[in-house]
């Protein structure tokens, strides 16, 4: 039996609540697949939460996050920026940039993971958490999780925010490549959107 206590298992299960709810609509998050194993284990756990408390779970655990990312922005980038750049009009465009991917990175791998354990233990209490038993493999599932939350921050913060940031200091007309973009995502979508309807016909 793993070692997983009960505030660790309760938060991956309103995790696997809400990826339950996007595999059964049909639809797949990139970057977020499991075996039909692991699926069988979410849809378990995700078992003893009603809609009403997982809609509740995200509002808290929305105003938790903006909260811890405000105390961030203010607390550190702000600072950080004020004292490696005091002269705004001199600050190189990368420097910035990187030090915002670098915050952001910070803030939201530290951020979501506390705002996440603080919803579950407000929402969920000891009724969810009475109800959830720990079985063989909980702790893989929930490193593999976790795992797989950094691999898309590390993108987002690495590439995203750089991006567009320098595409903007340096005014560059990205008119051609946000329309490959646009248009590559929307082949993401029909692709996960085939792919979920095959699922579902086979299962």
């Amino acid at each position: 039996m793993d070692g997983m206590t009960s505030s660790a298992l309760a938060r991956l299960a309103f995790w696997a609540k809400g990826m339950v709810s996007i595999n059964d609509a049909r639809m797949e998050w990139p970057g977020f697949s499991y075996t039909d194993a692991e699926w069988a284990r979410m849809r378990t756990l995700s078992e003893p939460i009603g809609v009403g408390t997982y809609q509740l779970f995200t509002i808290v655990n929305a105003a938790i996050f903006i909260t811890i990312a405000a105390i961030g922005i203010f607390g550190v980038f702000l600072p950080l920026a004020t004292l490696l750049f005091p002269i705004a009009a001199e600050t190189s465009a990368l420097k910035f940039s990187l030090l915002l991917a670098a915050c952001a990175f910070l803030i939201i791998g530290l951020g979501l993971p506390i705002s996440m354990h603080l919803s579950a233990m407000l929402v969920g209490g000891k009724t969810v958490r009475a109800v959830l038993v720990p079985a063989l493999g909980d702790e893989a599932l929930a490193s593999k999780v976790s795992w797989q939350i950094n691999r898309i921050m590390l993108v987002m913060c690495g590439l995203l925010v750089p991006g567009i940031l320098l595409f903007i200091a340096y005014d560059m007309q990205a008119g051609p490549i946000i329309t490959v973009l646009k248009w590559l995502a929307i082949a993401l979508m029909a692709v996960s959107t085939v792919t979920g309807f095959r699922r579902q016909r086979n299962s």
